[in-house]
C-alpha cells in the first residue's frame, strides 16, 4: 500500500491535532496546513502545528518563540514554533547545515570579520561570532523582520553579548525598496525572496496566501567601510549577483573568501542572471571555485560549469566556497 496522499495526510493531521491539542483543524488554518504538507511533508507540519497549538495558538505566520540550544550548547537559539525547516531542524539535531558549520570550525579564527547576508533566524550569525571572538565583528543582515527579531532575541540570551551587528535590510546593487515575499511559504523561513516587482515574484508563488512586503535595501559600499573583511556568507535565493554588485569595491579591497549558495533556477528566476556567467565574473575576479559537500564539509574544486553541473533532478542547489588567488591552499 503506498504512501496516503494529501487528503489522507490531512485526515491524519486533523486526528493528531484532536489528540494532542484537544481541536481539530479550522477553516483557514487548514489551507494553509494543506499547502505546507504539500511542500514541506507531513511530519514538518504536523510537529509546527502542535508546537503552535500548545503554545499561543496562533496561526502559521508564527508567534510562539522556542529556545533551543545548538552546537552542543555553544550557543542558545531563538526559533519560531512555525519553522518547519530551519527552526525544527535546529530543535531536532541542534544544528543547521552541518557542512557549512564544519567549515566555519575550519576557517574562522577570532578577531575576523564575517558578513552575513540572507542571515535567516542567525544560526550562522551567531556561530560566526562564537568563532571570531569579542575581538571580531559579524554583519548580519536580514530583512525579514520576524527572522530579525529572532536573531535579536538569541543575541539577547548571552552575556556579553556576541559581537554581531543586526541589519534588518536586504542588499542590493542600489539603495532603495524592494518587494520581500514568502512564495507562499511561511513554514521555511529560509523562503524570502526578494526582487523589484511584486508582479514578477507572483508569477513564482508555489503556495497558498503568499505574503509581500516592502522591504530596505541597500548598497553595501555606499554604507560600509570596514578595516578587514575575511569572507561574506551569502544565501539570498538567486539575489546573490546583485547584493555582491553592491559590495564589489569592499570584494576587491579585501579579496575575502565568499561562501554563496548556487541555485540555478533562482539566479534566472529571481536573480535575472546566467548562473555560469554568474560564477565566471567571479572567476575573472581571480576567484577558484569549490563545491562545499555535505554533510561533512570537504571541498571539491571545480569550474563553474562542473559546479552547475552538480545540480540535478531533485538537488535545487549546492553551496560553493569561492577562494580568491593564493588562498584556497589554506582552506
Amino acid at each position: 500500500m503506498g504512501r496516503p496522499g494529501v487528503l489522507g495526510r490531512m485526515v491524519l493531521l486533523d486526528v493528531v491535532s484532536r489528540l494532542v491539542a484537544g481541536r481539530g483543524l479550522l477553516g483557514q488554518e487548514k489551507e494553509a496546513l494543506r499547502g505546507q504538507v504539500r511542500l514541506l511533508g507531513f511530519r514538518k507540519t504536523a510537529r509546527g502545528h502542535i508546537l503552535r497549538s500548545l503554545g499561543d495558538g496562533r496561526q502559521p505566520e508564527g508567534g510562539l518563540t522556542v529556545l533551543a540550544p545548538a552546537m552542543d550548547g555553544l550557543f542558545t537559539l531563538a526559533v519560531d514554533a512555525a519553522d518547519l525547516v530551519v527552526g525544527q531542524e535546529v530543535l531536532a539535531a541542534g544544528a543547521w547545515e552541518p557542512h557549512i558549520a564544519a567549515f566555519y570550525a575550519r576557517f574562522l579564527r577570532p578577531g575576523m570579520t564575517v558578513v552575513d547576508v540572507g542571515a535567516n533566524i542567525g544560526f550562522h550569525s551567531l556561530h560566526a561570532a562564537c568563532r571570531v571572538g569579542p575581538g571580531g565583528r559579524v554583519l548580519a543582515f536580514e530583512p525579514d523582520p520576524r527572522n530579525a527579531a529572532l536573531i535579536r532575541t538569541s543575541l539577547a540570551l548571552r552575556e556579553p553579548r556576541p559581537p554581531v551587528d543586526v541589519f534588518e535590510t536586504a542588499l542590493s546593487d542600489a539603495d532603495g525598496q524592494l518587494v520581500l515575499s514568502d512564495l507562499g511559504n511561511p513554514g521555511n523561513s529560509g523562503a524570502r525572496f526578494t526582487h523589484d516587482s511584486r508582479e514578477h515574484l507572483a508569477t513564482l508563488v508555489h503556495g497558498p496566501r503568499p505574503r509581500f512586503t516592502a522591504v530596505s535595501a541597500r548598497r553595501f559600499d555606499d554604507h560600509f567601510d570596514l578595516p578587514r573583511l575575511d569572507l561574506i556568507k551569502i544565501d539570498v535565493e538567486g539575489f546573490e549577483p546583485r547584493a555582491l554588485a553592491g559590495m564589489e569595491r569592499s570584494i576587491l579591497r579585501h579579496r575575502p573568501v565568499i561562501l554563496t549558495e548556487l541555485a540555478p533556477s533562482n539566479l534566472r528566476d529571481i536573480g535575472g542572471a546566467d548562473p555560469e556567467e554568474f560564477l565566471g565574473s567571479l572567476h575573472r575576479k581571480g576567484y577558484s571555485c569549490s563545491i562545499l559537500e555535505e554533510p561533512g564539509g570537504d571541498l571539491s574544486p571545480a569550474s563553474p560549469r562542473e559546479a552547475i553541473g552538480r545540480v540535478r533532478g531533485e538537488r535545487h542547489h549546492v553551496d560553493l566556497v569561492l577562494a580568491p588567488s593564493g588562498a584556497a591552499s589554506a582552506l
